[in-house]
């Protein structure tokens, strides 16, 4: 059972320190001039890959060292199912999108990123009452992003930054406060307590 938890934890660390380095090597530091998929496009899109996948592994190593009832389980399963689909197909050079590729790396990344998160605080509902609390604030964090994502795909300006790097900002911002939930989960799952 404690291998699960330090598996766990060290995707959660190795995500991190991923998220870094797929800024550095594709000269692009957050916020990410196009869209954080970019980081997959090119030579070294490999590195992407590992880092969605590590991020997406964490949460299900840690339901396994510390299983919960309800919908945790399906929603991690959706969420990493979408998170693979996104890692290992590429999306467009630019920001068109148009192709059959991308519109199935887009449809990989809406289940990651929803599903992910919810299923994260589905687990979290276990921990102590302040992990608790931490992470329904990161969640709601999360869909506040998400709900500009949305609105600056249909061309509304959410960061004063114009539509297509408003998108931009805000799906990097969606990504870190996921990264910040993983972490929070990874540090929390000792007080998780399932009835």
């Amino acid at each position: 059972m404690h291998a699960w938890k330090v598996a766990g934890r060290t995707c959660a660390a190795t995500a991190w320190v991923l998220w870094v380095v797929v800024q550095i090597v594709a000269a692009d530091p957050f916020p990410p001039e196009i869209s954080v998929s970019q980081y997959g496009v090119g030579p070294h899109g490999w590195l992407f890959t590992v880092w969605v996948v590590a991020l997406a592994s964490a949460p299900l190593l840690l339901l396994r060292y510390r299983p919960v009832p309800g919908p945790a389980r399906w929603l991690l399963a959706v969420g990493y199912a979408g998170s693979l689909l996104m890692a290992f197909v590429r999306t467009d050079e630019g920001g068109t999108q148009m192709s059959t590729q991308a519109k199935v790396h887009m449809a990989g990344a809406i289940p990651a990123m929803v599903a992910l998160p919810l299923g994260i605080v589905a687990a979290m509902w276990f921990a102590a009452p302040a992990w608790r609390s931490a992470s329904l604030v990161l969640a709601a964090l999360s869909t506040i992003s998400g709900v500009a994502i949305l609105l600056a795909a249909v061309g509304v300006d959410t960061a004063g930054l114009g539509a297509a790097s408003s998108w931009a900002f805000w799906q990097g911002v969606s990504i870190v406060i996921d990264m910040i939930l993983v972490s929070v989960y990874a540090i929390a799952v000792e007080t998780v307590r399932p009835p």
